[in-house]
């Protein structure tokens, strides 16, 4: 069928012809250009997230880091609490002549310190008690 049809070769075809291969190639250059700018965008896509997800993780560790680090402030202000506190006992007479008579036996002039053992008042209720049950 396309034997029968004969092109006409005249100044108005060979324009068309001319514009349709400028059209065409400008289309692949345009289906070029936009392959290019999209790869690049999917490139920059791709190291956007590789970078979001090493922040990710790496916040994470430091957020566990963090929460260590404030428990064991937490830990050490309790304790510097606990030491100043006893350095005020400390300053104070009368809690130190309490320690002292409680510890080393320390007594003013005059008195006499008795020490009972636990065990041994145990022992004497225990046998207070014996005695007035075998009296029944």
């Amino acid at each position: 069928m396309n034997n029968k049809v004969i092109r006409m070769i005249n100044s108005y075809t060979k324009k068309r012809e001319r514009d349709r291969a400028q059209t065409q190639g400008e289309n692949q250059v345009s289906r070029k250009r936009t392959m290019v700018f999209g790869g690049l965008m999917l490139v920059i896509c791709a190291v956007l997230l590789i970078i979001a997800m090493g922040q990710k993780s790496e916040n994470g560790t430091l957020s566990t880091e963090l929460a260590d680090r404030e428990t064991t402030l937490e830990e050490r202000q309790d304790e510097s609490r606990d030491l100043e506190q006893q350095i005020t006992q400390l300053n104070d007479d009368n809690y130190i002549m309490r320690i002292a008579r409680s510890e080393f036996f320390m007594s003013e002039e005059g008195e006499i310190i008795f020490n009972f053992s636990e065990g041994s008042g145990d022992e004497a209720e225990e046998n207070s008690s014996n005695s007035s049950n075998s009296e029944e």
